[in-house]
Parts: C-alpha cells; structure tokens; sequence
C-alpha cells in the first residue's frame, strides 16, 4: 500500500496557529488516513540561524519514503525561495507523486508586485511537477489548464470546508437588510471598506475583525462589533447576509484583489455559510456560480444594488436560502468537500 503524507508545518512562535484554511485541511487528511509530515521552523534572534533552520528542514523532504504520495499545500510561504525547488528534486529521487492543495495563486493574485517573479517561478514549478491538482472550481480549473495543466490532474474543491462545532440547526438567523463583513478591516489594504460610508442609509453593516478606524468609518448604519478568532465569529453572525466583496470599491470588484475573485474561493465564503448565513457576492466572482446553483444568496454588481435585491425577497424566500445554507454548512464543518476530492484521488492510485 502506498504510503500518504502531507506537509504538515509546525512554528515554534508564540500564538501563531498558522492559517485556518491550512489547519482545517491539514486536519481533513489527517482524519482520512493521510500522515502529517512534519516540518518544525523555529524562530531565532538570528536571521542567519533562522534561514539555515529552514533549509534543513524543507531538505528533509529529499528523506521521504520512495514511492510515497504527498499532499502540498501551496504555496508554503516560509523559505518561499527554495521549497518548491526541494520538491522538484526530491520528487525525482523518491519517485514521489506529488498532490498540491492549492490555497493561492500569487502570481494570479498579484498582491506582492516586490515578489512576482518568485511566485511566478513558484507557479510554474508547480504547474510541472505535479501529478494532481485540487483547485478551488471550474473558472480555477479552466486558468490552469490554460497554463498547461492536464484536465485529467485537476480536481475542484467547490468551496473550502470550515471546522467547527457552531451547529446551524441550533441557532435562529434573523431576517434584516444587514450585511455582514469578517475579516480585515485596513481601509489601506481592503479599500472598498472605506465606501461602506456611502451605502444607501438602508443597508445596516456590522463590521468584525482587527484595523477597524472608527475616524474613516463614521456612517451611521455602520456597527463595529469586535474582533474574535476564527473558532468563535461562527457563533456570532445571526442575521441578514454574509458579503463576500474584495479590491478597490463598492460599484465592482476591481484591482487586483477585486478581479482575484474571479479565479479563487474566498474562505471568507465558507465563514458565513458555516455559521449558517446566506450571503451577497460580486456577480462576476467564480463562486457566484456555487451561490447561485445552490440557491444560498444573491449576486450583485455593485453592494448598492443589495437595497433593491433585498426589497424583493421575502421572508420565506430568505428562509429557503438559510435551509440551503444549512445542508451545506452540515458538509462543510465536517470536512466533507476535501474529503470527497482525497477519495477520488486515491481511487485513481
């Protein structure tokens, strides 16, 4: 039988959990029989000490049993430089198979101009060294079979799952024109934040997460309720809509965060279904499809739009999408999406 791992990285740092999304699916494999490889990073007052402790571990890759198959989530962003280089080498000495889990696609995404041409390399290693390829969805899917990935090496995930013991069935969603926003508040880094002033005075938003300017967020219908982990704001989000909106403005989704929508499934999505919300997306983001086959939101082309979309759905039509959220936040809190991906996987081993 061959053996299965997956890159597990364990940090040294204090209160660094690494991201929910790795963890969660870290955590998905493990419980389908998939073995962490662990790598330990520690953290050290000297720079020098800290690269060459990273190398030495991503080195120990090249150590893997021959054969084995390994689950990559990608991209690692510790020793960026030199991970996906380790994994060519160490893919040809082992013979491995090699499963990269995407999370991003930096050189897609273009968040980091100073790195482009080192997420591009990153990328593209990737497009030719692996054997399978989980992406997030179809239009994901379409990008990188454009790159030159074969059809027959990509699997879509549909919608990132989300681990948690928040039970939708158990909570009462209310029925209100509020939409509601999770996630970093920097009006610097997510621009669009800063024109919530000028939505219609009907649409009410509460607000939660870090870098919230009560200075530049001064509308009235605006409602800062906190920051909390990631583990407790499933509890918490209990009416109207989840928003699921990036980039530079309120009337699209534009920059280059905005037009990343396209392409990727914002675990900010799986956030708000989890806790049992349906949600408001970008009309041309790639999981406005997911929302609209599954009948758990509305799609618009600018977040204004939302006051007259939400003037034509009822009581009962909103509870129809809250009843539908529900049967996928079930899937979604255990695990069920990656798992289905992993079992077709490994039927083809």
């Amino acid at each position: 039988m061959i053996n299965k791992y997956y890159i597990n990285i364990q940090l040294d740092e204090i209160n660094n959990a690494g991201s929910k999304a790795v963890n969660d699916c870290n955590q998905i494999l493990k419980n389908n029989g998939v073995k962490p490889y662990t790598l330990n990073i520690k953290k050290s007052g000297n720079k020098y000490l800290s690269i060459l402790n990273k190398m030495i571990e991503f080195e120990k890759i090249k150590k893997i049993e021959k054969n084995s198959l390994l689950f990559v989530p990608h991209p690692i962003y510790i020793n960026k430089k030199y991970y996906i280089d380790i994994l060519k080498k160490a893919k040809e000495k082992r013979n491995l198979k090699l499963v990269f889990l995407i999370h991003d696609l930096d050189s897609l995404r273009k968040m980091f101009p100073e790195s482009d041409k080192e997420f591009k390399h990153i990328d593209d290693t990737m497009y030719g060294i692996a054997d399978y390829v989980i992406a997030h969805n179809r239009r994901m899917k379409d990008y990188l079979i454009d790159k030159g990935v074969s059809p027959d090496k990509i699997y879509e995930l549909g919608i990132f799952d989300y681990l948690t013991d928040c039970e939708t069935e158990s909570k009462t969603i209310k029925y209100a024109k509020t939409l509601n926003i999770a996630g970093n508040l920097d009006t610097g880094k997510c621009k669009y934040i800063k024109e919530l002033n000028n939505l219609k005075k009907d649409i009410q938003v509460n607000l939660y997460g870090p870098n919230y300017d009560e200075n530049v967020l001064n509308s009235e219908s605006i409602h800062y309720k906190g920051k909390f982990p990631s583990d407790e704001i499933p509890y918490l989000l209990d009416e109207g809509f989840g928003l699921v909106w990036d980039g530079d403005g309120i009337n699209g989704c534009c920059g280059n965060t905005g037009e990343y929508l396209r392409y990727n499934n914002p675990h900010k999505l799986s956030l708000y279904m989890v806790s049992g919300l349906p949600v408001v997306i970008w009309s041309k983001a790639a999981e406005a499809e997911f929302v609209i086959n599954n009948k758990v939101g509305v799609v618009v082309n600018d977040i204004n739009d939302f006051n007259d979309v939400f003037d034509k759905i009822d009581e009962k039509t909103y509870y129809e999408m809250v009843e539908n959220t529900r049967k996928i936040s079930e899937k979604m809190r255990n695990g069920k999406y990656l798992e289905q991906v992993v079992n077709d996987i490994l039927t083809t081993l």
